[in-house]
């Protein structure tokens, strides 16, 4: 394992002694567990073709229920004091927190660009792009969201970006848009199947009907709208509204199946956007985009998703949308479902992590690559919570990739504290009892440390490439002797 891995372990024995909890603290009534359990095997239901073994449901309420009772629960002043420990470190600079930084440095120059207009006091007249697929991290909006926020509050709303059509899947939320859709419509790519079937588009989740009548709605604020659909043959129409103004029809039908795109201007403020399919033939939509001048950090992500997914998206359609949107930055966050795959070791993840890559830079050759690895983890093993092993060779792959592949990495487990820092996030309320996602908080403040990482990384990049600098390091090359300015 690479020493790198542990520089931030060195307050782990801080919040532990905050903590203060022993491991048996974490074993409670493993009994009346088992008692529950052989009530249940008694049941004559359990013999039935139709009915063998608990419903999924009931087995994820187990699930819980076990993650529950492990949990262990602190007095307020313990948790205030974990908190407060582990915000200060959020807080502190973090030396070189986004290796092969000099990834970013296209990136950065748009950004120095956009500053430059702020400063001279021109509006903003085009909008900067960062795209984030990702994980379940990724789809609840909440790290994005909170990124989104403070990079809006430095160079202007952009709005909210892409976002998928409808309502695809249970809890998906935007924040700054609301949606809805009628229940006609049948989604796809949620579940990993017939990913490589052409109508998935630039977020890999689709939604279809052949149904006339059927229904989708967005609000948002933006300037400027996208609606990214399939063109096919047979393909149904349209109708487009704007604040139930006067209805502007959409044609999907084509010779051959393709991306499609309706475009729209429209005026600065909210907007009630419906679509409404007018016939009873096929229809399949992509996704919106709602973009208004400024800067975006959109969210595309998909529950239990892991990166070399993208590659079985249909890469034509993919790549064309994501020529389309031309952004600026691309961030890749997985890792957490690869760590807890079977399927990877950190050579054959290595090459299917690479392969992305490099298909990225091929579609969209300007734009910048950021990787933002797995967080730290914990899984439940003999009634205690252990470090969870599978993570950190994720994390090796992912870095050696960014270090050959032009990319920049920034070590999500590493800012939280290293290996075994979950237990403590967990602890002081700012991870879920799962050990594997976060609470509200603890995203917020997991965004906020990123940001400030990022935004360190920008500062330093302009003193660089500041005129006085640049001028220096000329006159050195040069020597003493140069007539140069």
């Amino acid at each position: 394992m690479s020493p790198h891995r542990f520089r931030g372990m060195a307050f782990l024995p801080a919040l532990a002694a905050l903590a203060l909890l022993p491991l048996c603290a974490q074993t409670q009534a493993p009994a009346a567990k088992k008692k529950t359990d052989t009530t249940a095997a008694a049941s004559p239901a359990r013999h039935t073709a139709t009915r063998a073994g608990r419903s999924a449901t009931a087995r994820r309420r187990s699930s819980r229920a076990r993650v529950r009772s492990y949990t262990p629960r602190l007095d307020p002043a313990r948790r205030a004091a974990l908190v407060e420990a582990i915000g200060a470190r959020l807080k502190e600079p973090a030396a070189h927190a986004i290796a092969d930084e000099d990834a970013l440095d296209g990136f950065y120059a748009q950004l120095a660009s956009r500053e430059e207009e702020q400063r001279s006091g021109d509006p903003a007249t085009n909008t900067l792009r960062v795209l984030q697929w990702g994980d379940s991290h990724t789809a609840a909006d909440m790290f994005t969201a909170e990124a989104r926020r403070v990079f809006q509050a430095h160079f202007g709303d952009g709005g909210i970006g892409y976002s998928y059509a409808g309502h695809p899947f249970a809890g998906y939320r935007i924040v700054g848009s609301t949606r809805a859709q009628s229940p006609g419509w049948k989604t796809q790519g949620n579940k990993f199947l017939d990913l490589g079937s052409g109508d998935l588009g630039m977020g890999g989740i689709s939604i279809s009907t052949e149904r006339a009548g059927e229904w989708v709605t967005l609000d948002a604020s933006c300037t400027d709208l996208e609606l990214q659909y399939l063109e096919q043959p047979g393909g149904g129409g349209l109708r487009f509204t704007d604040n139930d103004g006067d209805p502007i029809e959409i044609q999907t039908a084509a010779d051959q199946a393709g991306p499609g795109t309706f475009r729209y201007s429209c005026t600065a403020g909210d907007h009630h956007f419906k679509i409404t399919t007018e016939d009873a033939a096929p229809v399949t939509l992509l996704g919106w985009v709602a973009t208004q001048p400024g800067v975006t950090w959109e969210s595309i992500g998909i529950n239990g998703a892991e990166a070399p997914l993208i590659l079985k998206w249909n890469q034509s359609l993919f790549s064309a949308y994501l020529k389309d949107n031309s952004p600026s930055l691309i961030v890749l966050a997985y890792g957490t479902n690869e760590a807890a795959s079977a399927d990877w070791d950190e050579q054959s993840y290595e090459q299917a992590f690479a392969s992305l890559v490099d298909a990225i830079h091929q579609y969209v050759p300007e734009s910048a690559i950021l990787v933002i690895g797995p967080g730290d983890r914990a899984v439940l093993r003999h009634h205690a919570w252990r470090d969870y092993e599978g993570t950190d060779r994720i994390v090796d792959a992912q870095r050696t990739v960014c270090r050959t592949h032009d990319c920049a990495y920034w070590d999500w487990q590493e800012r939280m504290g290293g290996p075994g820092a979950m237990q403590q996030w967990v602890y002081a309320g700012w991870a879920q009892p799962d050990h594997t996602h976060f609470t509200g908080d603890g995203y917020r403040a997991l965004a906020d440390a990123f940001m400030a990482d990022l935004m360190a990384g920008f500062e330093s990049y302009k003193d660089r490439h500041s005129p006085q600098t640049e001028t220096s390091i000329e006159g050195a090359r040069n020597g003493p002797g140069s007539t140069n300015p």
